[in-house]
């Protein structure tokens, strides 16, 4: 197996190593050599190498303006400056006018000679090719994987922001379908728990077998109520077929007509068996009409109510009616509603790919009507939990 190790410089280290480089070892060789640089005068020359390596310690900010100076300076000065200049700006305008300018500077120098010798000629070939070429070539590979890498680094911001915005969407939703949970199962149960508590405490006194037997539904909804609510949160999580379904409509209906309201349940179609509706399907009718029958308790507790399940093999037909409210009993408890249950009974539809219609009817009941499919439509854990 093969490491591979990568040693990054400090950043101080890298911007003025070319600099000291030049100072320390090209300006006094060019003091002591006249053919060291661009003129004759190894003064001039030294000056030049000095000015233009002074200026490669500021070539990340200018690098322009570095190449200018460098081009007056000596090659490797000149090299440095268009490595940083195509290694900042890429293949600009700017760096084909000082590539051309470089490639002059370095193919004719102030004192070319004589052409015709061989040594001469390889210098002309040799110096624009190390010192122009090869940096400018080096600069714009780094620039362009510069570019790749800052792109990729983008593309991980955005897909990371992604990932989070879907997390923070999915517990949103998570919350949401936990909270319809809890207001189904609490409200109507607790709800028919109030009921039956009221009804235990108006009884007569001299009349223990009633009040046994309202204490005994009492105690039977509050097992129900502990039992889905462990499901729920996942302590005895039931498969979906084992959930709430077309088959629990009956006693869910029974427990209403316990709870004193005069409710009416009709049935139509095949529960199992092609056309069958799904598990999914099954569990959002029970949970719609369970939450339809809480909320005719609470507003119209002395109407009378029409429960009709019809299964085509086109989808199901859901419709819980309930007639006039008339006066309720004033001594009777009184239920609070949290406005809810609507929106729950709607986003169940929807997740399935039905539709839903709540409101009054011209008689003056109220109706809540529901056309779902026999199968869900997207499969979520919402509408088969």
């Amino acid at each position: 197996m093969l490491l591979s190790l990568s040693v990054r410089m400090p950043r101080p280290v890298t911007d003025l190593a070319p600099a000291a480089l030049a100072l320390l070892v090209l300006v006094p060789l060019a003091a002591d050599d006249p053919d060291v640089g661009p003129t004759a005068s190894p003064t001039v020359n030294a000056a030049l190498l000095a000015t233009g390596a002074l200026a490669l310690a500021v070539r990340r900010r200018y690098p322009a303006a570095v190449a200018a100076i460098a081009l007056l300076g000596g090659q490797l000065p000149l090299a440095v400056a268009l490595y940083g200049l195509a290694a900042r700006r890429g293949a600009t305008r700017v760096l084909a006018v000082f590539a051309v300018l470089a490639g002059a500077r370095l193919a004719y120098p102030f004192d070319p000679g004589d052409l015709t010798e061989l040594s001469t000629l390889a210098t002309v070939i040799e110096d624009p090719l190390v010192f122009g070429a090869v940096p400018l070539a080096l600069g714009l590979t780094a620039h362009q994987r510069a570019r790749a890498v800052a792109t990729l680094a983008e593309r991980n911001r955005l897909l990371e922001a992604a990932r989070r915005h879907a997390e923070e969407r999915a517990a949103a939703a998570e919350r949401a379908r936990l909270a319809r949970e809890m207001h189904d199962v609490v409200s109507n149960r607790v709800s028919l728990i109030t009921l039956h508590a009221g009804a235990c405490e108006h009884a007569a006194a001299d009349d223990p077998t009633t009040v046994r037997e309202t204490l005994g539904l009492i105690r039977t909804l509050g097992l129900q109520a502990l039992t889905e609510l462990r499901g729920l949160l996942g302590v005895l999580t039931p498969a979906s077929d084992q959930g709430p379904s077309l088959h629990g409509l009956p006693a869910l209906v029974e427990e209403s007509r316990q709870a004193g309201l005069a409710v009416d349940l009709t049935l139509t179609g095949p529960t199992q068996g092609p056309p069958a509706p799904g598990p999914a399907v099954q569990y959002a009718t029970y949970r719609i009409v369970q939450e339809a029958l809480t909320n005719a308790h609470k507003h119209a507790p002395a109407a009378e109510v029409a429960v009709t399940v019809e299964v085509h093999p086109d989808g199901l037909r859901l419709d819980i009616v309930n007639s006039p409210a008339t006066a309720a009993d004033p001594d009777g408890p009184r239920l609070p509603s949290g406005g809810h249950g609507l929106d729950g009974m709607r986003t169940r539809a929807d997740d399935l790919g039905g539709t839903l219609h709540v409101g009054p009817t011209t008689e003056g009941g109220f109706a809540v009507r529901a056309r779902l499919p026999l199968t869900a439509a997207k499969t979520t854990a919402e509408a088969a939990a």
